[in-house]
């Protein structure tokens, strides 16, 4: 029997990282008031169904309801092995239709045949049609006094909001890393299965918080390893790198501002046939680790193990907020770009290169973020609607008409990286169109945005109004979009500089 089933908890104590959940349940069996419906929702394997199933066991118990099945008794040994006639589990992936839910509901009016009440399990949830879900509100609605459903699902957003009303709704959350650690140590020791605790900790951060899919994991790399030692080693070769390693010597060069090291990552993990894709997925990850130990060390605490999490600390120092967020940003974009066709390793290294080279970096994008560094060094923070320029460089831009608000054409790009964060928040899938944007003008109370190809400016026009939204949030300004297709995408040379000029003329005048 695989690992996973033979460690099943049988009682809510042995349940995993689910302290909450379970404290609330046992209150609610003692007291006595059982609801009609309950609703498990969180990620995979992290004990929706196995909760499920100790909650028939302590309501059908011989000796219940009670909290502590004793797992022994007639009725508690059918449920355990699958053969209750009263308690049924039904997969929703396979009984999804209209007709399936009629016949569970024509089958809940009758009375249990030997258990104190008739409970369905319904696994996966919100794969049921939108037929059939209608079909078992009306169930839910009129429930009968000896029927309880338990619905188990990993998107619950998907269910009819008319169904969550009528259930009781428990949290499921991710099982934090030493504690998966801490019970595949317990197992593996119980097994008499020989591995070393890094090999365990490699397991838990591909397993994503699932303890299930961390189990099994492990029983199939000591089937590979054949009672040998299994180490970090026996793991890449059982199931291959996950990019992590790569992620973390990619981050080592990044912090030493180390390009060939940095692209010499990249050559390797592409000569290894590495998927560049999730190595883009563990940098971010990575860099995402940096900013939360530079903004609260102790939020790393359930993702990382101890040793991991130290380091990240360690890393981040020195390291500004805004530079972290500007890596977060690169990357973010160089993976959408990615799975919209790019070239995957191009787009890669472009982002280790403007980021490794950021002080040579003449883009606004990048001047921002020197800006915001230099602030942050200073202890001073930046107003939230920041006062216009006193005086503008006499630059090619300074000659454009501004809007009658009086802002001026510097003010908006100095903060188009907010904006940018405003809008991306809104809707995702405009970080890869804003990405090849540039302010060019302000002019007759709009912003002019200047793209590179027709599909951009089509992407960006039919969301205009969250960019509006974003303007006014960030300048407390009401300023229209406006859209510029021009291919010739590289600006020249003088009107780079007379961006940077702007840009600084900006932050001293904010600095003073």
């Amino acid at each position: 029997m695989s690992l996973y089933r033979t460690w099943r908890p049988l009682q809510f104590a042995d349940l995993v990282g689910q302290d909450s959940v379970v404290r609330t349940l046992v209150a609610a069996i003692d007291s006595g008031k059982l609801a009609h419906a309950y609703l498990f929702s969180g990620p995979r394997g992290s004990g929706k169904t196995s909760a499920a199933k100790i909650l028939a066991r302590c309501i059908n118990c011989v000796k219940g309801p009670i909290s502590v099945p004793d797992n022994t008794c007639e009725n508690c040994r059918a449920m355990l092995a699958g053969t209750a006639l009263d308690v049924l589990e039904i997969d929703a992936a396979s009984n999804r239709g209209i007709d399936e839910i009629r016949a569970l509901r024509e089958a809940v009016k009758f009375a249990p045949a030997t258990m104190r009440m008739k409970i369905y399990i319904i696994d996966e949830a919100h794969m049921l049609t939108k037929e059939g879900a209608n079909a078992f509100l009306k169930t839910l609605e009129e429930p009968p006094a000896h029927g309880l459903f338990i619905l188990a699902t990993t998107e619950p957003e998907r269910l009819p909001v008319t169904i969550l009303s009528r259930c009781q709704r428990y949290a499921f959350r991710r099982i934090a890393v030493p504690v998966m650690i801490a019970k595949m140590r317990e197992i593996a020791e119980a097994e008499r299965i020989p591995i070393a605790d890094a090999a365990l900790a490699a397991i838990a951060y591909r397993a994503e918080g699932g303890l299930r899919d961390a189990l099994t994991m492990l029983e199939q790399l000591a089937a590979y390893a054949g009672g040998a030692t299994a180490d970090v080693a026996t793991l890449e070769l059982a199931f291959g790198s996950t990019g992590q390693d790569l992620a973390q010597s990619l981050v080592e060069a990044i912090v030493a501002r180390d390009a060939t090291a940095a692209l010499g990552v990249v050559e390797e993990a592409s000569d290894s046939g590495a998927d560049l894709q999730v190595v883009i997925r563990s940098l971010i990850a990575a860099f995402r680790n940096l900013l939360i130990a530079r903004v609260d060390p102790e939020l790393l605490s359930r993702d990382l193990t101890p040793d991991d999490a130290e380091r990240a600390g360690r890393q981040a120092q020195g390291l500004p907020q805004a530079l972290l967020v500007r890596a977060l940003r690169s990357f973010s974009e160089a993976l959408a770009l990615a799975r919209m066709g790019g070239n995957t390793r191009l787009e890669l290294e472009t982002a280790l290169l403007r980021f490794v080279l950021a002080g040579e970096d003449p883009t606004l994008d990048a001047l921002a973020t020197r800006v915001a560094a230099l602030e942050e060094r200073l202890n001073g923070a930046l107003p939230a609607s920041p006062a216009p320029v006193a005086a503008a460089p006499k630059t090619a831009d300074s000659k454009k008409p501004a809007p009658s608000t009086g802002l001026s054409l510097q003010r908006v790009r100095a903060a188009w990286q907010s904006i940018r964060g405003k809008a991306e928040s809104q809707r995702q899938s405009l970080r890869a169109p804003l990405a090849r944007a540039a302010v060019d003008a302000v002019e007759n109370n709009a912003v002019v945005l200047k793209l590179p190809d027709s599909w951009s400016a089509d992407a960006l026009r039919d969301h205009a109004k969250i960019i509006e939204h974003a303007i006014a949030d960030v300048l407390g300004v009401p300023l229209q979009v406006r859209l510029r297709v021009d291919g010739n995408t590289a600006s020249s040379a003088a009107q780079k500089e007379d961006d940077a000029d702007a840009l600084f003329d900006y932050a001293n005048e904010r600095i003073r």
